[in-house]
This record gives C-alpha cells, structure tokens and sequence, in this order.
C-alpha cells in the first residue's frame, strides 16, 4: 500500500518508484542548442528527449486502400509542423505506415537524413523481414524498429521469431537499435529474459498512469542497459483537456468523450475548482508542460514521445525542456490536483479508445 504521504492518487503513484528515481544513474545526456540529448541503453543512438509521435490529425484523415492518409491541407500541416520540431532539436520521428507517414516522412528529412532517426514498426499483416526491407529501400536505413507485443505472461514462440529476423536486420546494418512496445509489465519482464539483444521498450508513462511495480521491471531494464521511451506522456492528449486554461482548439489524439464535455462540468465542481485554483499557482506553466516535465524529469526515461497536431502543442512540449527539471512543491499539487479529476470521472476522462490505461497502469 502506499504510505499517507503519498495517495493512491498522487501523481507519483508510489515512494518504490521515487525512490527508484532518485537512485539509479541518470541515463547519459548532452546539451546542445537548447535541446537534451539523451543515449538510447547501449546503443550509440543519442535522441532527443522530445521526440515527435506517429498518430495523425483525426481532422484531416481519409480511408485509403491499406490504413489511412491524410487531406492535402492536413500533410502539410503536419510536415510544416515536424519540421519546427526539427528546427527545435528534436531528432527521432515516429512513423506509422498506416497512417500513409513512410513517405511523407522520407521526403522531408532527405537533405538532413544523417541527423534525423526514424524510428518504426510493422503496421501491416506481412513479414516483419519484407517490411524492414521496404523501410531500408525507401530510408537507406532503419535506426530504430520494434515488434508490438500483446498482454500475455510470456513472449510467445510467434514474437520470438520476429525477434531472430529482428536480429538478424540488425547484425546486416539494415536496422540500428530493436525494440519492443507493449502496455503489459508482465510482458516487459519477459522481453528482458527471452529477447536477446533488446536495445530499447517503448511503454505508457505519464503522471496519472505511473505504477508502483515498475520497481521490479525497471531496475533489471537499466542493470541490462535497455533504453526506456515514454509512450502516451499526455494520455494521448487527454491529459491537455484536463486543463481548464488549454486553448480551445486543442483535440486529443481520439476526439470522443473529454472530462470538460458540458455534460460533465457538472458532476465535479469541487474537483474542478480544486484543480483550477492549484493551476492559478503556476500561472506562466500549462498543465501540458508540467505534464511532460515530470516524464522528463526521470532520469531512467532516454524520451518521452507524444503525439502532436497543433503548433501550441509542441511549444508546450518544449517549453518544459527550457525550465529545470525538478518538479516543485506547486507544479506537485498541479498534477495531484488532475490525477484527482481523472480518478473522480471514473476513466471518462479518456476517450473510450484508451481506457485501457486506467484498467492497467494505475496504481
């Protein structure tokens, strides 16, 4: 249980996990331009610790014979957008096939290929060797690819021979670093046994959904050297909409059920009140910044990778990057104050498409 200094509900989840924070080595960094550079476990790899995530605009997307693309006016919103993330030092894009980004994505970094890393993973039904080869053909080279790894207690034997053709892409100079991503602890754990080789895993992590038994998992993650990349920091943009102050056009990655919906302003005016008068204490920070300053502040984390759509978005994104990394007292009560919401809305506070964080990854 989690001692009365720090709730079921408090933002850090659990002392195991601060604790964990405060003793292990900082993973290695530079600082370049305004920019954190963080070594990815073993790998000579240095990413940005802003790096920029693979969903779409669900504005501007259309169905095409294999996923989706978006509109014209939406890919050149998103190109414009990336490339002021770039400008910015971010280096490492995440890239979905399926959302039609592969090539998009090739034809924006191709003047500055050696200083971007591409980071991808199989989106498609077919042979994960045939898609590495696709993925080398049109970028010259894969620097990070992962396989997705389901709930289960182990890694099955399907996952273990996409893993020897992962290998076996990487020892051929086709990809750099190989991965995982998965929502299952129980999965991360096995990966680290049965998976020779693992460069890095992708997981959830943000404020809300931080979980007391990653005491177990990370410390064998770091004993081994695999890097760790933070999916989800703003619970796929949910976490934004918990701030009353957030600008109004600001979507979440699935624009469903939102806490500030009308039809739920009125069931938590307390709460509502609690968390406004908490954000007044920080009137030159949003709660997107506190949000991803505390992602960043963990010294085990090589990134955090949040989806972006809006220009406002990525400057609260890097806005935390300009300011120290150590959460105070104030910014403390801040996130307290959401992760009260959030428990109070019962999970409507995420879209329906992303409940699953509430079911796994809380305390």
């Amino acid at each position: 249980m989690c001692p009365r200094a720090w709730s079921r509900r408090a933002f850090l989840a659990a002392p195991a996990a601060a604790r964990l924070a405060a003793a292990v080595p900082p993973v290695k960094e530079i600082r370049r331009g305004g920019m954190i550079y963080r070594q990815l476990g073993n790998t000579d790899l240095q990413v940005s610790l802003l790096s920029f995530g693979s969903h779409t605009d669900p504005r501007y997307k259309k169905k095409a014979e294999h996923g989706n693309v978006l509109e014209e006016e939406g890919q050149q919103r998103r190109d414009r957008l990336i490339a002021k993330a770039l400008d910015r030092g971010v280096n490492m894009i995440d890239t979905y096939e399926s959302e039609g980004q592969w090539k998009p994505v090739a034809d924006l970094i191709r003047a500055r290929r050696n200083k971007v890393l591409v980071s991808l993973c199989r989106q498609f039904p077919m042979f994960v060797g045939e898609n590495i080869d696709r993925a080398a053909r049109l970028y010259g080279h894969v620097d990070l690819y992962r396989i997705y790894l389901g709930e289960g207690e182990t890694v099955d034997g399907k996952a273990l021979a996409d893993w020897d053709v992962l290998r076996r892409a990487k020892e051929q100079g086709k990809v750099r670093a190989i991965g995982i991503s998965t929502h299952d602890e129980r999965i991360m754990r096995s990966a680290l046994r049965d998976l020779e080789g693992m460069d890095y895993v992708m997981f959830p992590y943000n404020f809300i959904h931080a979980r007391a038994d990653y005491a177990q998992f990370l410390p064998e993650a770091i004993e081994r050297g695999v890097g760790l990349i933070a999916i989800k920091p703003l619970a796929a943009g949910s976490i934004v909409r918990l701030d009353p102050s957030a600008p109004q056009n600001t979507r979440p990655e699935r624009d469903f059920v939102q806490l500030y919906h009308a039809k739920y302003r009125p069931l938590l005016p307390s709460v509502v009140a609690d968390l406004t008068k908490s954000l007044k204490r920080l009137p030159d920070e949003s709660l997107c910044q506190a949000a991803l300053r505390f992602v960043y502040s963990k010294p085990f984390f090589t990134s955090a990778m949040p989806g972006m759509f809006e220009e406002s978005t990525l400057e609260d994104n890097y806005s935390g990057l300009s300011r120290h990394l150590e959460l105070s007292r104030d910014e403390q009560a801040a996130l307290d104050a959401a992760s009260t919401v959030a428990a109070a809305t019962a999970s409507t506070w995420l879209p329906k498409h992303y409940r699953w964080l509430d079911a796994h990854w809380r305390c």
